[in-house]
């Protein structure tokens, strides 16, 4: 009996710790099934970091870890045998995750806990330097990564071809054809957290180009031009006159419309990074070769001018020479020769826009001898300029600017063509806004109205905005003036800029729109004939008003059907 009382006894005292045990409360994060919290994984961020391990046990528990990366420290204990100890891993330096065991021991338990961390940033790309040719062509780009990486590309000729999902390996870019005499350099970075990988792309210098063609070949081989008016010369920068800037989709979208050349106005004085040697900003040096090599990749000819460009040159004509003047017409001349130089035939340079035409619209006068020697002067110093820079500049086609760009006064006798050492690749520019009641005239005048009907067959009858002598033969009479003192001669001419304003009946509340439509296409039409007829190429001035800026389709396409119907008439004597 007496030993039946003390087993009792002991089995109560035994029944009494588990139950106590058993009620533990969870101030101290103790799951009691198992004994361990937590108590089957840990888990910890690359970066390292220390976490906390509980064990509830009657007796003191052994806690080990199977790797060096993950270290396990006791802490404390408390009176009812809650164990707890801090698990600190170490940053992870490695590319892939890692894993590892921690194993707790009290008595006859055995438990195991995984601990994983998750791996380092890893960015290890296979070749950083690539030396290319000249020519378009893509590279291909095979890196090593755990992560999701960024691209930043230095320079706007690379372009990336590919869109990057996570499991890719490789990432490929379009190096642009290197149009340029000298080679560049441009940097692919790669940047993952804080690790970055640069790959540089070095691209060799195009070669000298074949130019063969004289400007009347040149000129023979232009069907329709066209400008991209308002943007490049805009003085506050590209966007600020036309919100939408130059892409490729556009330029594409002119091809597409019929267009295969471009006049591309630019400014340069308000890019300028040193006033006093006129040093042109490097990155708008890029930005309109940029432009020219879209043109170019669609195999369009293009012409990039000195535009108006804040007046410095082509308002400043009645005073007579400047020394200053002449001094930067050579500084900026000679940089955009020399960036441009590596195109071929296809890019033209013209040294002007409309000089004195300003200083002159008021009364319309023809300049005096003078005026327009000053600005002989100023053209022969481009065309000096030019072909002082020598490569395919030596022999390209260069167009010269009748003073005010008015056919009157490239006719008036005084003017002449500037001297040039290569024979037969000059090309004079003339602009033409006739009937100015027509094409520019924005309300009526004392000494008479505006024109809204052009062509005898869109007259509207009883209407005081008829036009008067518009005829065909009243353009080909025009044009056939320039035909006799320069084409004739073996001296093409470009019509820069042609154009006739559109109105509406929002502004011109008794408008017959039809008849307005019908007779800008009509104008657009002959305008474009007559000017193939006689030798002069024409160049369509648009300023987003009849295309869409952002793909290059016709808005107003009544007005584009007019100048390819002239354009498919219209035929070069030459």
């Amino acid at each position: 009996m007496n030993n039946l009382k003390t087993y009792l006894l002991l089995l109560a005292a035994v029944l009494g710790f588990t139950m106590s045990a058993c009620s533990d409360d969870d101030d101290n994060n103790v799951v009691t099934e198992t004994m361990v919290s937590p108590d089957s994984s840990m888990s910890f961020v690359k970066g390292g970091e220390t976490k906390t391990l509980s064990v509830l046990s009657a007796v003191t528990p052994q806690v080990t870890s199977s790797v060096t990366w993950c270290t396990v420290t006791y802490v404390s204990v408390t009176e009812r045998g809650t164990y707890t100890y801090n698990v600190t891993a170490t940053a992870n330096t490695e590319t892939d995750d890692r894993t590892g065991q921690i194993t707790v021991t009290a008595g006859s338990f055995n438990k195991s806990i995984t601990v994983t961390q998750t791996a380092a940033d890893g960015l290890v790309v296979g070749q950083t330097s690539y030396d290319v040719t000249a020519s378009e062509q893509d590279i291909t780009v095979t890196l090593t990564s755990n992560g999701d990486y960024d691209i930043d590309i230095s320079a706007s000729w690379i372009t990336q071809v590919s869109t990057r999902a996570m499991t890719s390996s490789t990432e490929t870019f379009r190096v642009s054809a290197n149009y340029e005499a000298s080679p560049r350099t441009g940097t692919i970075t790669f940047t993952l957290g804080d690790l970055t990988q640069a790959v540089t792309i070095t691209q060799q210098a195009s070669a000298a180009a074949d130019m063969p063609s004289d400007a009347k070949t040149l000129a023979a081989k232009m069907y329709a031009g066209i400008n991209i008016g308002n943007t490049l010369e805009a003085t506050t920068g590209e966007g600020t006159w036309v919100t939408t800037k130059v892409n490729a989709t556009y330029i594409a979208g002119l091809k597409t419309l019929g267009f295969n050349a471009v006049r591309i106005p630019c400014a340069w004085s308000s890019h300028l990074t040193n006033e006093s040697t006129y040093e042109i900003d490097a990155d708008w040096l890029e930005r309109v070769s940029e432009v020219v090599g879209y043109c170019v990749a669609n195999d369009m000819y293009a012409i990039v001018n000195i535009h108006w460009d804040g007046g410095w040159l082509e308002d400043n004509i009645l005073a007579g020479y400047s020394e200053e003047i002449n001094a930067k017409q050579k500084a900026l001349w000679t940089q955009i020769a020399n960036k441009l130089s590596g195109y071929d035939e296809h890019l033209l340079f013209a040294g002007m826009n409309e000089p004195g035409m300003n200083e002159t619209s008021s009364d319309n006068s023809l300049m005096t001898a003078t005026a327009i020697q000053t600005i002989m002067t100023y053209q022969q110093t481009f065309v000096d300029a030019v072909r002082a820079t020598g490569g395919n500049n030596a022999m390209r086609c260069l167009v010269v600017q009748a003073p005010g760009t008015r056919i009157s006064s490239a006719v008036g006798g005084v003017y002449a063509l500037p001297d040039d050492e290569v024979d037969s690749r000059l090309l004079v520019e003339v602009h033409y806004y006739e009937p100015y009641q027509f094409c520019l005239m924005e309300e009526d005048a004392s000494w008479g109205s505006t024109y809204w009907y052009w062509g005898s067959e869109n007259h509207v009858s009883g209407s005081s905005h008829n036009a008067t002598n518009d005829s065909d033969d009243s353009v080909s009479e025009q044009f056939a003036l320039l035909k006799k003192y320069f084409v004739d001669k073996g001296c093409p001419v470009i019509i820069g800029e042609y154009s006739a304003m559109k109105r509406t009946t929002t502004t011109y509340p008794d408008l017959d729109q039809e008849k307005h439509n019908a007779s800008r296409a009509y104008w657009n039409k002959v305008v474009t004939r007559e000017a193939k007829n006689n030798g002069c190429v024409p160049f369509y001035w648009e300023t987003e008003t009849d295309i869409n800026r952002a793909d290059g389709t016709a808005k107003e396409e009544y007005a584009i059907t007019g100048i390819m119907e002239g354009a498919a008439a219209g035929t070069y004597p030459y």
